[in-house]
């Protein structure tokens, strides 16, 4: 379930971030063969294909509709066949996914720990604000759909406070829309056809959805905006409400408060800049990202993805077309 997406980037599911251990001892990551096919006609999509002693996948990247494209940022559609068990570490994003598998299930494990939590072959999820293992074995095909909060909020059609750091079955989310949706992906056999399909129904279901408060949206255009940088001072006079009742009407229709937003946009900076050059100095790219100094970098990266920033450098560099992705 590969990822990309767009301003504050970093990375989710099967794009990869870096290569974690899972209980069998596995490491995911190593790639020895990577090739794309360029972007197809229409659409635009894009085909990746990779091949090494881990096993093989595709993967199709597509943007939506453009009245989409504030709620979703990319569709992703994925065939993978694993030669060994492989467990992936899962960064926090300003993305939620919505995972349509028709193949095995996968092994989620509870955020920020090794222990194992629920088997999901499809799941949707809210915000996270720590990093994830997830793995996978056999074989996995279907398609990813990247939310960005604001979509996910309407396309549930509630505050989503209540699916942070969950990733639940989509039919206990979304009732039966998502057994139909699910139902039509799975009928149309190609890539151009499935996303098409999610276009129509994604294009219903949230122009039909009540918007947020004006509050929380203006909130959350200007903090993506600036890639975190804004202050919440800024933002409450902007509002207009008192700071704490800001806080807590933003954590309760998004999932997380407009700090941790700020946090993961400019952690999505650091990450997005070390893929481009992962021999960097963590300092200039801490700067460059609006941390006061390493350190103040090398906290985040801690809690977001459970390890030292030079341990994410390394990894990166093991990975090679699995790297963090923007």
């Amino acid at each position: 379930m590969p990822q990309r997406y767009g301003a504050g980037r970093s990375a989710s599911w099967k794009e990869l971030t870096s290569p974690a251990e899972c209980d069998d001892g596995t490491l995911d990551g190593v790639m020895t063969s990577h090739q794309s096919d360029g972007a197809r006609a229409g659409r635009g999509i894009a085909i990746t294909r990779h091949q090494s002693e881990l096993g093989r996948w595709e993967l199709a990247r597509a943007r939506p509709a453009s009245s989409l494209r504030p709620f979703v940022r990319e569709y992703v559609g994925w065939n993978e066949r694993c030669a060994a068990p492989l467990c992936r570490r899962e960064l926090p994003t300003e993305v939620a996914p919505l995972i349509i598998n028709f193949g095995d299930a996968f092994q989620l494990f509870t955020p920020g720990t090794a222990r194992r939590a629920s088997a999901l072959r499809s799941f949707v999820t809210g915000a996270y604000d720590t990093y994830q293992l997830v793995e996978s074995a056999g074989s996995s095909g279907g398609v990813q759909v990247n939310f960005t909060l604001l979509g996910m909020r309407r396309l549930v059609g509630r505050p989503i406070e209540d699916m942070t750091n969950r990733a639940l079955a989509p039919e206990d989310v979304l009732g039966p829309f998502a057994h139909d949706l699910i139902a039509r992906v799975h009928e149309a056999t190609e890539w151009d056809a499935r996303f098409d399909c999610l276009d129509r129904a994604l294009m219903t279901r949230i122009a039909a959805a009540r918007p947020l408060p004006g509050a929380v949206d203006h909130a959350w255009q200007r903090i993506v905006a600036s890639e975190g940088r804004l202050t919440i001072g800024t933002l409450v006079d902007e509002v207009g409400w008192s700071q704490g009742h800001f806080i807590r009407r933003f954590r309760h229709e998004l999932g997380v408060s407009p700090k941790v937003l700020a946090r993961m946009l400019r952690f999505g900076r650091v990450l997005h800049a070390l893929r481009r050059d992962p021999r960097t100095d963590l300092l200039d790219v801490a700067l460059d990202a609006g941390y006061y100094d390493q350190s103040h970098l090398t906290r985040d990266v801690r809690a977001f993805a459970g390890i030292t920033p030079g341990a994410l450098v390394r990894s990166q560099l093991a990975d090679g077309g699995l790297s963090v992705q923007p």
